[in-house]
């Protein structure tokens, strides 16, 4: 009778745990994703541009452009430009 008590609230914790991570994936998994955003990196350096994207540990962003300390004008990249959450100091929306 105690081992189907236990089974039963180990089912629920699963059930549980499994809503609550959905539901905080789904709730932060669209934060200012197509916004126009500023990307702070741990070296100092920042990306502009457009939030494509947030895959696992990869941030896409394009119509990207680089800045780094002491630069007036942000450098135009081509292409998409990835960067690993590790990598990201903060994000703030600019815009919009």
């Amino acid at each position: 009778m105690i081992e189907s008590y236990a089974v039963l609230l180990v089912a629920a914790l699963a059930v549980v745990a499994v809503v609550w991570l959905a539901v905080e994936r789904i709730a932060t998994g669209r934060l200012a994703v197509r916004d126009r955003v500023l990307v702070n990196l741990q070296t100092g350096d920042a990306v502009t541009g457009v939030l494509w994207s947030r895959r696992g540990r990869l941030v896409v962003i394009r119509d990207a452009a680089v800045m780094s300390p002491g630069q007036r004008e942000p450098r135009p990249v081509d292409g998409d430009v990835i960067v690993d959450r590790d990598q990201v100091a903060f994000v703030q929306r600019v815009g919009g």
